[in-house]
């Protein structure tokens, strides 16, 4: 498809006259698409989007209620640095046997939490029962398969 000079015009005065980008392919023989791309092209008036927007209220932001007024006579503190927690290193007990198991158990934020604490494999952060959960190894190839 060419764009001859007459199509041009064509477009120009059926764009300025408000059909749309359709009714103007049709007429002209060519897309939607192609008269669109036309028109931005020859930098014509850009025209509002057919597809009905519906227009939402706008949201509105809740902000904290505020239980006791602000002081303002006081000046803001800076927040305090927090240093990084460093890794955590399997517990020695306090016989010098050896490493205690760090599994988690319970809720970190609640006081009732705590680790394990069996004697741990040498090597590992968990005992014997918890590294059967943590460490999950497939089988061999040529292993556990149906004869």
């Amino acid at each position: 498809m060419t764009w001859t000079d007459e199509r041009i015009t064509e477009l120009a005065r059926l764009w300025e006259s408000g059909q749309s980008a359709s009714a103007i392919g049709r007429i002209l023989g060519v897309s939607k698409n192609a008269v669109v791309g036309k028109a931005h092209r020859m930098r014509l008036a850009s025209r509002p989007s057919p597809i009905r927007q519906e227009r939402r209220a706008p949201s509105r932001r809740r902000l904290p209620i505020l239980t006791k007024p602000v002081d303002q006579s006081i000046p803001a503190v800076a927040a305090p640095i927090i240093e990084p927690t460093p890794e955590p290193r399997p517990a020695v007990s306090k016989d010098h046997r050896g490493a205690k198991c760090l599994w988690p158990i319970g809720d970190p934020r609640q006081s009732e939490f705590h680790f394990c604490d069996a004697r741990a494999i040498e090597g590992k952060p968990y005992c014997a029962d918890h590294c059967a959960r943590a460490y999950i190894t497939r089988p061999a190839r040529g292993e556990d398969r149906a004869a």
